[in-house]
């Protein structure tokens, strides 16, 4: 939705103070997760912003946000540690992470170009190991480049940070975690319709990632009322605790960062998803 003429007239620095206002208007209960272009083009120059493109090497070196860092989503990504409860080892986050600027006090911004699913990757990744300041660029690369501004090819070199890991074992679920609990939770499986019908884990209602996009090539996200009513019709409520998979953890990651900006209170990522949970032949297995 474009911005109302008389914003444009506002001096930088009450921009941002009411891009927020307008973002607690749309209806999301948390706003804050979530940043538009016209935000992120008023404090693109402020020392504490760390924008990370996580987008894959060769889409970051055709162009790129001034300032990004390329730090490509697929590396924050370990089966073996999402069988132990890690969505990543804790020392390859806090290398990975450090590497890439980001500190303590860093304000990150991710940008993709893949409808949030590998920007939503990597802000679950951050929240799992504690990080407090995480948004993601709504409309990503794509929307930031339809809008006439400013990108590069320039490689950017930055000090390292001191990003410090703090894992967070309440935002993720193993299989047998999952096993344990299918009774009290709700599992919502992210993948699309074709793959579901295959075969999912028994219970879970099947949302697929890009229902919560608006059609079209705007790769942007749908509105909180019509979330709301998405969820709402798969009986997906905030007194539930939910639990989202996919087939490796990244489709995932984007339905749980929809959940967070919609403010579900407990909301978890089964990282290992169908992958592992298929590889086990003594888990149950619902087909239809």
């Amino acid at each position: 939705m474009p911005r109302p003429r008389w914003l444009l007239l506002l001096p930088a620095s009450l921009l941002l103070g009411t891009a927020m206002l307008l973002a607690q208007a749309s209806g999301y209960r948390n706003p804050q997760v979530l940043i538009e272009t016209s935000e992120l083009a008023s404090v693109l120059s402020n020392a504490d912003v760390r924008i990370l493109d996580v987008r894959l090497p060769e889409e970051y070196g055709q162009g790129h946000l001034p300032g990004a860092v390329n730090l490509p989503a697929p590396t924050t990504d370990d089966l073996q540690a999402n069988r132990q409860g890690l969505p990543m080892p804790s020392e390859g986050a806090q290398r990975l992470f450090r590497t890439a600027g980001v500190s303590a006090t860093s304000r990150v911004v991710l940008c993709d170009d893949q409808g949030h699913r590998f920007a939503a990757r990597v802000f679950y990744v951050l929240e799992f190991f504690g990080h407090p300041r995480v948004q993601v660029l709504n409309g990503g690369f794509r929307k930031w480049k339809s809008e006439g501004r400013a990108t590069t090819t320039e490689t950017l070199s930055v000090a390292p940070g001191d990003f410090t890991p703090n894992p967070n074992s309440a935002l993720i679920a193993t299989s047998q975690w999952v096993a344990a609990h299918l009774k009290e939770v709700k599992l919502v499986d992210a993948r699309s319709p074709a793959e579901y019908v295959g075969g999912h884990i028994p219970g879970a209602v099947n949302i697929d990632w890009t229902r919560t996009l608006e059609p079209g090539d705007s790769k942007i996200l749908r509105s909180a009322e019509q979330l709301e009513a998405l969820f709402a019709a798969a009986q997906v409520s905030r007194e539930q605790e939910v639990v989202t998979y996919c087939q490796m953890g990244i489709r995932a990651a984007e339905v749980y960062f929809v959940l967070r900006l919609m403010g579900y209170p407990r909301v978890r990522v089964y990282d290992g998803s169908w992958a592992d949970w298929s590889a086990d032949p003594a888990l149950p297995v619902e087909r239809q």
